[in-house]
């Protein structure tokens, strides 16, 4: 599985991070956005929902826990923060039959149990601060050929990581 690394020195890299995955995803695909509160998980929600017309605009859904949008393909976010760590994703009713036409963006996917593993139609972006303020370090994980073609010139770095965690 490829591994990118991605330095966001700002919130127009979030953004253009955002755009880049946002076009490359396909119905049925799911978006794990992973990090401590801060890191930049609603605001690369929004930029990927901004990529595909969202309508409503993408805002944070804590409270409500999925909010669904209407955009280029349907679009459900999801905010797993307040349900408890281990929570079954098909029980407590975040993933359905439904969004195998369209994608589902989670944040806080820790919490949850059976999403499926990256790569197999999930990606999985961990957001984290870096040493200088404001800059975010994005580690990506599961991106198909095409998103790794446009990301490549924004990486830090790429790395194959094969079935036991071994780099070729």
């Amino acid at each position: 599985m490829n591994v990118v690394t991605i330095t966001l020195g700002s919130l127009a890299a979030t953004t253009s991070l955002g755009a880049a995955i946002g076009v490359s995803l396909r119905p049925g695909d799911r978006v794990l956005l992973a990090g401590d509160l801060g890191s930049g998980k609603t605001t690369l929600a929004r930029a990927i929902g901004t990529a595909l017309n969202a309508e409503p605009e993408l805002t944070s859904p804590t409270f409500v826990l999925i909010s669904e949008h209407r955009g280029d393909l349907p679009i459900w976010h999801v905010d797993a923060y307040r349900l408890p760590v281990g929570s079954d994703a098909l029980r407590a009713g975040v993933i359905d039959e439904r969004q195998h036409h369209g994608v589902t963006l989670i944040e806080w996917p820790e919490h949850l149990e059976g999403l499926g593993a990256a790569g197999t139609g999930v990606l999985s972006i961990h957001l984290e601060a870096a040493a200088d303020e404001g800059t975010r370090i994005a580690v990506i994980r599961g991106a198909r050929p095409e998103l790794l073609a446009v990301l490549g010139p924004m990486s830090d770095s790429t790395q194959r990581i094969t079935s036991g965690d071994a780099r070729e």
